[in-house]
């Protein structure tokens, strides 16, 4: 007691404090409070010194400890991080040992998520704006309730507004599209010796070739038979080649799940070994860059999805994606015009260090961007699901939320198919979940990979209520870095594909001629930018991506929603996976919100 008499009685000799100290040799101060106050005092008695407040009052108290706590580390205090990260799934990793040349790797963080301040969407601003006005009336329109209303009833629908309004914002926060803009070329020539890999009679390999010559290159172009063994046993000297060029995702697609060009682009791949050359892969037509862009050759959007895996796990090896176009642009009806030859050797001589996925369409050199797409205030009606909707992995983790959510909307019959059909596990549990729901329900085995069987699946689709409505859920996974795959034995890469590009491929076409409200396609993540060792299941989702551009363009409903890992089940199913998503900064996706999105 007698410290505190003579703290409040007497003068409180804080700046003698602090020069006494920093003559000690102390040159780190914390303050242990609620605010800054004697760290700005502080300061302005040791401007030498650095003042940390552990807490500040205009921001979250968990970012401001963390913060001092950087801050105390980056100062040479010692920190015991064991403590600090437990239980947060954190570990150590290696420090480049290079400089980072003054090169920002960090994303940069909107100004709102930096202050702590919530995303106000345009449905919680309109909410607002009824508020201020006063307008009891519109109030009441926007909560479903009577104007007439006693507070005890209008607060549960303010509630449920609330939390409404709180999921579109997140839902909000997580979409976004490809989009395609135009790229200057910088101007620069090839140079060195290219190699032209293509398969025997496919005409473009010389237009490459005489494009590249004409820009500087030393070109070979290699015709092999893509579906003949022992073709990667041509000798070629790759320590004198500078560059490939791979026109093998051009070859004929055939009756395989693996399509000829992704097989033999996998078996280039293997046979460039651990040369230090990059490889460029050529399609044409498997990218749509706007609403007039058709995608004919979508059939080839499995290599987009296979080589982003390849920019991730062979960024020395690997070019990039180049889609030339399909229909006709040159004077004499061809797509091989001189000007498109020169933009495609403009590309590869960027190398690495340019645009690695680019289309070339009318003149320009468009590069691939992913951008925010944010639908904003949108109407509450939504789509109502009626008749029957299909449901394909309608048992599985991601499937039964879909179904769940159909019912609760009014679908009057749900068709759930998967393999096992009523023999999958919960699937007594969920029939009688969405039955109770006001649902009919009817649960089929079925591999939609099967032409036969799931053309008898949508025949016994009830007069009653025709087939309205598809959702596309079927997908399994099957993890492998590409140089362990064996280019004689992709069993095991064709099963992924079958469930999702066969199954979706059957729907199309098996569907061709049925008016349907939606066609949706479960795509993912993995396709829109790659995944390390799911090189066959970016390649799938790819596909899935092409196809809706293809059908969208053809006049034909389409939606492909290229997820992020769903929390709940799905592709992650531990928490040890959850947990090594969250080291590399993507968190799981609310089922419940997702479904709703």
């Amino acid at each position: 007691p007698e410290y505190w008499v003579r703290h409040v009685r007497e003068c409180v000799r804080f700046a003698d404090a602090i020069r006494t100290l920093v003559d000690e040799g102390v040159s780190t101060f914390v303050e242990v409070g609620p605010g800054g106050t004697l760290a700005a005092l502080g300061q302005e008695t040791a401007p030498d010194a650095v003042f940390v407040p552990v807490l500040r009052g205009d921001r979250p108290e968990a970012v401001a400890a963390t913060t001092a706590v950087g801050r105390l580390h980056v100062r040479g205090a010692e920190v015991n991080w064991e403590a600090f990260l437990a239980g947060r799934g954190a570990r150590r990793v290696d420090l480049p040992t290079y400089a980072f040349q003054r090169e920002r790797f960090w994303l940069d963080t909107p100004v709102a998520a930096r202050s702590g301040v919530e995303r106000t969407s345009p449905g919680e601003a309109r909410f607002w704006e009824v508020v201020e006005e006063g307008d009891i009336a519109d109030l009441a329109r926007t909560l479903g309730v009577s104007a007439d209303d006693p507070l005890s009833a209008v607060l549960p629908s303010l509630s449920a507004w609330r939390r409404k309004q709180r999921d579109r914002s997140t839902a909000d926060g997580w979409r976004y599209r490809v989009d395609w803009r135009p790229v200057a070329p910088d101007g620069r020539r090839l140079a060195g010796a290219w190699l032209v890999v293509a398969a025997a009679g496919e005409e473009r390999a010389e237009w490459v070739g005489d494009a590249l010559t004409r820009n500087g290159a030393d070109v070979r172009v290699l015709h092999v038979d893509p579906r003949a063994g022992g073709w990667t046993d041509r000798p070629v000297d790759l320590s004198v080649v500078d560059g490939v060029v791979s026109l093998l995702g051009l070859a004929d697609a055939d009756a395989s799940t693996v399509p000829t060009g992704v097989a033999a682009t996998l078996a280039l791949q293997r046979a460039l070994g651990e040369a230090d050359v990059p490889l460029w892969s050529v399609t044409s037509g498997a990218v749509s860059v706007d609403g007039g862009d058709t995608a004919v050759g979508f059939e080839q959007s499995m290599l987009w999805g296979l080589g982003r895996v390849a920019a991730l796990e062979q960024p020395s090896r690997w070019g990039g994606l180049i889609d030339l176009p399909e229909t006709p642009e040159a004077p004499d009806g061809t797509a091989w015009d001189r000007e498109t030859g020169d933009l495609l050797a403009s590309v590869l001589a960027a190398g690495t260090g340019g645009e690695d996925q680019v289309a070339l369409r009318g003149g320009r050199v468009l590069g691939r961007r992913l951008v925010p797409a944010p639908v904003g205030e949108v109407s509450e009606a939504g789509w109502s699901p009626r008749g029957t909707v299909l449901v394909t992995g309608g048992t599985g983790a991601l499937g039964a939320h879909v179904a769940r959510w159909l019912a609760g909307k009014g679908a009057d019959h749900l068709l759930l198919t998967s393999r096992r059909g009523p023999a999958a596990e919960g699937a007594d549990e969920l029939s009688a979940e969405l039955t109770a729901l006001g649902a009919r329900v009817t649960i089929a085995a079925c591999d939609v990979a099967d032409r036969d069987t799931l053309a008898g699946v949508l025949a016994s689709v009830p007069a009653e209520f025709p087939l309205t409505a598809v959702v596309h859920a079927a997908g399994i996974e099957r993890s492998a870095v590409l140089a362990d795959l064996d280019p004689d034995d992709l069993t095991e890469f064709a099963d992924v594909l079958a469930a999702k590009a066969d199954g979706a491929r059957n729907l199309h076409e098996l569907l061709a001629d049925t008016p349907l409200d939606a066609f949706v396609l479960f795509s993912s993540i993995a396709g829109v930018w790659g995944s390390s060792g799911q090189g066959a299941y970016a390649a799938a989702n790819a596909y899935l991506d092409g196809l809706a551009e293809h059908r969208r363009a053809a006049g034909l409903p389409a939606t492909a929603v290229a997820w992020g890992p769903w929390g709940g089940g799905g592709m992650v199913a531990t928490d040890a996976q959850a947990a090594r998503l969250r080291r590399w900064g993507l968190g799981t996706m609310a089922p419940d919100v997702a479904v709703a999105a």
